[in-house]
Protein backbone atom coordinates (compact mmCIF):
# COMPACT_ATOMS: atom_id res chain seq x y z
CA UNK A 1 0.00 0.00 0.00
CA UNK A 2 3.01 2.36 0.71
CA UNK A 3 4.31 1.76 -2.17
CA UNK A 4 1.18 2.54 -4.33
CA UNK A 5 0.59 5.58 -2.68
CA UNK A 6 4.07 7.09 -3.20
CA UNK A 7 3.33 5.84 -7.02
CA UNK A 8 -0.16 7.96 -7.11
CA UNK A 9 1.34 11.17 -5.50
CA UNK A 10 4.58 11.10 -8.12
CA UNK A 11 2.10 10.77 -10.83
CA UNK A 12 0.11 13.37 -9.81
CA UNK A 13 3.24 15.79 -9.41
CA UNK A 14 4.23 14.79 -13.47
CA UNK A 15 0.49 15.25 -14.18
CA UNK A 16 0.27 19.20 -12.72
CA UNK A 17 3.52 20.18 -13.55
CA UNK A 18 2.32 21.30 -17.40
CA UNK A 19 -0.87 22.82 -16.08
CA UNK A 20 1.51 24.55 -13.81
CA UNK A 21 4.10 25.67 -16.94
CA UNK A 22 0.59 26.39 -18.84
CA UNK A 23 -0.53 28.84 -16.27
CA UNK A 24 2.48 30.81 -15.70
CA UNK A 25 2.98 31.06 -19.13
CA UNK A 26 -0.52 32.80 -19.53
CA UNK A 27 0.10 35.08 -16.85
CA UNK A 28 3.33 36.34 -18.63
CA UNK A 29 1.56 36.66 -22.10
CA UNK A 30 -1.01 38.77 -19.80
CA UNK A 31 1.60 40.98 -18.53
CA UNK A 32 3.43 41.42 -22.20
CA UNK A 33 0.41 42.14 -24.54
CA UNK A 34 -0.52 45.27 -22.48
CA UNK A 35 2.87 46.68 -23.06
CA UNK A 36 3.09 45.54 -26.29
CA UNK A 37 -0.31 47.90 -27.31
CA UNK A 38 1.30 50.12 -25.35
CA UNK A 39 4.68 50.36 -26.95
CA UNK A 40 2.96 50.41 -30.13
CA UNK A 41 0.68 53.54 -29.28
CA UNK A 42 4.00 55.33 -28.06
CA UNK A 43 5.78 54.39 -31.25
CA UNK A 44 2.06 56.09 -33.57
CA UNK A 45 2.42 59.32 -31.01
CA UNK A 46 5.81 59.48 -32.42
CA UNK A 47 5.17 59.12 -35.94
CA UNK A 48 2.37 61.33 -36.00
CA UNK A 49 4.33 64.26 -34.29
CA UNK A 50 1.24 64.43 -31.49
CA UNK A 51 0.95 62.65 -28.07
CA UNK A 52 -2.06 60.69 -27.48
CA UNK A 53 -0.88 60.55 -23.24
CA UNK A 54 -0.26 64.02 -22.87
CA UNK A 55 -3.70 65.56 -24.91
CA UNK A 56 -5.15 68.61 -22.51
CA UNK A 57 -2.37 67.37 -19.72
CA UNK A 58 0.54 69.78 -21.60
CA UNK A 59 0.14 73.82 -20.57
CA UNK A 60 0.82 75.87 -24.03
CA UNK A 61 4.06 78.29 -23.62
CA UNK A 62 3.37 81.63 -25.35
CA UNK A 63 5.97 84.09 -26.55
CA UNK A 64 6.09 87.17 -27.64
CA UNK A 65 8.93 89.21 -29.69
CA UNK A 66 10.71 90.22 -26.02
CA UNK A 67 11.73 93.33 -25.26
CA UNK A 68 13.13 95.73 -27.38
CA UNK A 69 17.20 95.19 -28.22
CA UNK A 70 19.88 97.77 -26.84
CA UNK A 71 20.29 101.20 -28.87
CA UNK A 72 23.61 100.92 -30.91
CA UNK A 73 26.45 102.32 -30.03
CA UNK A 74 26.02 104.61 -33.53
CA UNK A 75 22.69 106.10 -33.80
CA UNK A 76 20.53 105.44 -36.49
CA UNK A 77 19.89 108.20 -39.07
CA UNK A 78 16.32 110.24 -38.05
CA UNK A 79 12.86 110.07 -40.13
CA UNK A 80 10.57 112.45 -40.54
CA UNK A 81 7.27 112.11 -39.67
CA UNK A 82 6.05 109.43 -40.59
CA UNK A 83 2.91 107.09 -41.16
CA UNK A 84 2.86 103.23 -40.99
CA UNK A 85 0.19 101.27 -42.61
CA UNK A 86 -1.16 97.97 -40.88
CA UNK A 87 1.50 94.97 -41.70
CA UNK A 88 0.06 92.10 -43.85
CA UNK A 89 0.83 88.40 -44.43
CA UNK A 90 -0.08 85.32 -45.64
CA UNK A 91 -3.04 83.74 -44.31
CA UNK A 92 -1.29 81.05 -42.00
CA UNK A 93 0.13 84.03 -40.06
CA UNK A 94 -3.44 85.06 -38.83
CA UNK A 95 -3.33 82.50 -36.18
CA UNK A 96 -0.60 82.16 -33.03
CA UNK A 97 1.31 79.57 -34.46
CA UNK A 98 5.29 79.00 -34.28
CA UNK A 99 6.07 77.38 -37.28
CA UNK A 100 9.10 75.56 -38.51
CA UNK A 101 10.43 73.63 -41.13
CA UNK A 102 12.79 70.42 -41.63
CA UNK A 103 15.09 72.02 -44.29
CA UNK A 104 16.85 68.71 -44.53
CA UNK A 105 14.40 66.42 -44.68
CA UNK A 106 11.05 67.92 -45.82
CA UNK A 107 11.37 71.79 -47.33
CA UNK A 108 8.10 71.57 -48.94
CA UNK A 109 6.18 70.85 -45.52
CA UNK A 110 5.79 74.05 -42.76
CA UNK A 111 4.60 72.70 -39.30
CA UNK A 112 3.42 74.36 -36.14
CA UNK A 113 4.48 73.57 -32.84
CA UNK A 114 1.91 71.77 -30.69
CA UNK A 115 2.04 73.61 -27.19
CA UNK A 116 4.02 76.76 -28.68
CA UNK A 117 2.37 79.79 -29.08
CA UNK A 118 2.51 83.13 -30.07
CA UNK A 119 0.60 85.64 -27.86
CA UNK A 120 -0.83 87.47 -31.05
CA UNK A 121 -0.53 86.91 -34.65
CA UNK A 122 3.57 87.22 -36.08
CA UNK A 123 1.84 90.17 -38.56
CA UNK A 124 0.46 91.83 -34.93
CA UNK A 125 3.93 91.35 -33.14
CA UNK A 126 5.91 92.68 -36.08
CA UNK A 127 3.22 95.60 -36.88
CA UNK A 128 3.92 96.75 -32.57
CA UNK A 129 7.53 96.47 -33.18
CA UNK A 130 7.95 98.28 -36.36
CA UNK A 131 5.88 101.32 -34.93
CA UNK A 132 7.91 101.38 -31.90
CA UNK A 133 11.18 101.67 -34.51
CA UNK A 134 10.08 104.61 -35.93
CA UNK A 135 9.01 106.71 -32.92
CA UNK A 136 12.28 105.74 -31.62
CA UNK A 137 13.64 107.42 -35.23
CA UNK A 138 11.44 110.31 -35.42
CA UNK A 139 7.62 111.15 -35.18
CA UNK A 140 5.11 108.27 -36.15
CA UNK A 141 1.58 110.17 -36.90
CA UNK A 142 -1.92 108.39 -37.22
CA UNK A 143 -2.38 106.36 -41.06
CA UNK A 144 -4.51 109.04 -41.45
CA UNK A 145 -2.40 112.56 -42.13
CA UNK A 146 -2.00 111.89 -45.53
CA UNK A 147 0.54 114.93 -45.62
CA UNK A 148 3.10 112.68 -44.60
CA UNK A 149 4.72 109.57 -47.02
CA UNK A 150 3.86 105.67 -45.51
CA UNK A 151 5.83 102.87 -44.76
CA UNK A 152 3.72 99.23 -45.69
CA UNK A 153 5.15 96.45 -44.78
CA UNK A 154 3.96 93.13 -46.12
CA UNK A 155 5.78 90.02 -43.98
CA UNK A 156 5.98 86.99 -46.47
CA UNK A 157 8.13 85.08 -43.96
CA UNK A 158 8.40 84.19 -40.58
CA UNK A 159 9.72 81.08 -39.51
CA UNK A 160 12.41 78.39 -37.92
CA UNK A 161 14.26 76.77 -40.39
CA UNK A 162 16.09 73.64 -39.57
CA UNK A 163 18.97 72.77 -41.69
CA UNK A 164 19.64 69.37 -39.46
CA UNK A 165 17.99 68.25 -36.50
CA UNK A 166 20.61 69.90 -34.32
CA UNK A 167 20.48 73.52 -35.91
CA UNK A 168 18.53 75.87 -36.74
CA UNK A 169 17.89 79.31 -37.93
CA UNK A 170 14.92 82.10 -37.15
CA UNK A 171 14.03 83.58 -41.16
CA UNK A 172 11.79 86.82 -41.35
CA UNK A 173 11.32 87.93 -45.31
CA UNK A 174 9.64 91.01 -45.47
CA UNK A 175 8.45 93.61 -48.16
CA UNK A 176 8.63 97.47 -47.71
CA UNK A 177 6.31 99.83 -49.62
CA UNK A 178 6.90 103.56 -49.04
CA UNK A 179 4.68 106.06 -51.11
CA UNK A 180 3.36 109.20 -50.79
CA UNK A 181 0.94 110.54 -53.75
CA UNK A 182 2.52 107.54 -55.56
CA UNK A 183 5.47 105.08 -54.99
CA UNK A 184 8.43 106.48 -53.63
CA UNK A 185 10.01 102.77 -53.38
CA UNK A 186 9.47 99.30 -52.91
CA UNK A 187 12.11 96.66 -51.84
CA UNK A 188 12.24 92.88 -50.02
CA UNK A 189 14.43 92.37 -46.87
CA UNK A 190 15.32 88.84 -45.58
CA UNK A 191 17.12 88.47 -41.64
CA UNK A 192 18.95 84.86 -40.70
CA UNK A 193 19.42 84.26 -36.84
CA UNK A 194 21.07 81.08 -35.40
CA UNK A 195 18.93 79.61 -32.91
CA UNK A 196 20.75 79.22 -29.49
CA UNK A 197 18.24 75.64 -29.54
CA UNK A 198 16.36 73.55 -31.59
CA UNK A 199 13.05 73.74 -30.30
CA UNK A 200 11.00 76.47 -30.23
CA UNK A 201 12.23 78.58 -27.90
CA UNK A 202 15.39 78.63 -29.68
CA UNK A 203 13.15 79.24 -32.64
CA UNK A 204 11.50 82.13 -30.86
CA UNK A 205 14.73 84.43 -29.82
CA UNK A 206 16.18 83.24 -33.43
CA UNK A 207 12.96 85.14 -35.02
CA UNK A 208 12.91 87.99 -32.73
CA UNK A 209 16.42 88.95 -33.22
CA UNK A 210 15.72 88.29 -37.18
CA UNK A 211 12.37 90.65 -37.04
CA UNK A 212 14.86 93.80 -35.40
CA UNK A 213 17.27 93.26 -37.83
CA UNK A 214 14.66 93.41 -40.88
CA UNK A 215 13.20 96.69 -39.09
CA UNK A 216 16.38 98.24 -39.20
CA UNK A 217 17.34 97.58 -42.78
CA UNK A 218 13.73 98.57 -43.87
CA UNK A 219 14.25 102.10 -41.78
CA UNK A 220 17.83 102.55 -42.98
CA UNK A 221 16.53 102.41 -46.79
CA UNK A 222 13.68 104.25 -45.69
CA UNK A 223 16.14 107.17 -44.56
CA UNK A 224 17.89 107.23 -47.98
CA UNK A 225 14.41 108.15 -50.03
CA UNK A 226 13.39 111.85 -50.48
CA UNK A 227 10.67 111.68 -47.85
CA UNK A 228 11.38 115.36 -46.79
CA UNK A 229 10.86 116.62 -50.04
CA UNK A 230 7.35 114.61 -50.51
CA UNK A 231 6.35 115.49 -47.14
CA UNK A 232 6.86 119.34 -47.85
CA UNK A 233 4.87 119.55 -51.09
CA UNK A 234 1.75 118.70 -48.94
CA UNK A 235 -1.10 116.29 -49.51
CA UNK A 236 -2.36 115.25 -52.61
CA UNK A 237 -5.18 117.73 -53.90
CA UNK A 238 -8.32 114.90 -54.87
CA UNK A 239 -9.42 115.52 -57.93
CA UNK A 240 -12.87 117.11 -58.69
CA UNK A 241 -15.72 114.82 -59.33
CA UNK A 242 -17.28 116.35 -62.43
CA UNK A 243 -14.61 118.68 -64.01
CA UNK A 244 -15.91 120.91 -66.86
CA UNK A 245 -15.43 119.69 -70.42
CA UNK A 246 -14.09 122.08 -73.28
CA UNK A 247 -17.21 123.25 -74.95
CA UNK A 248 -18.88 123.73 -71.62
CA UNK A 249 -20.79 127.23 -72.03
CA UNK A 250 -20.50 129.13 -68.64
CA UNK A 251 -23.45 129.84 -67.17
CA UNK A 252 -24.27 133.64 -66.90
CA UNK A 253 -24.26 135.15 -63.48
CA UNK A 254 -26.70 137.04 -62.09
CA UNK A 255 -26.32 141.23 -62.62
CA UNK A 256 -26.24 143.14 -59.55
CA UNK A 257 -28.83 146.03 -59.80
CA UNK A 258 -27.95 149.40 -59.95
CA UNK A 259 -29.50 151.67 -56.76
CA UNK A 260 -32.41 154.21 -58.37
CA UNK A 261 -31.41 157.99 -57.38
CA UNK A 262 -34.46 159.05 -55.05
CA UNK A 263 -36.67 161.46 -56.81
CA UNK A 264 -36.27 165.55 -55.65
Amino acid sequence: MTQVSALARLSTRRTARPHAAADAAAGIAGRVAPMARLAALALLAALSGCSVFSSGSQSTTTYDLGPLAAAPSQAPARLPKLRVAETDGPTWMDGRGVYYRLQYTQAQRLQAYSTQRWVDAPTRLFDDRLRDAVSGRGALTWYGDTSVPAIKVDLLGFEQVFDSPTSSRGVVRARATVFHKGLLGQKTFVAEQPAPSADGAGGVKALSASADAVIAAILDWAATLPLEVAAASGPAQLPRANPPSRDAVPLPTAQTPKPTPPRP
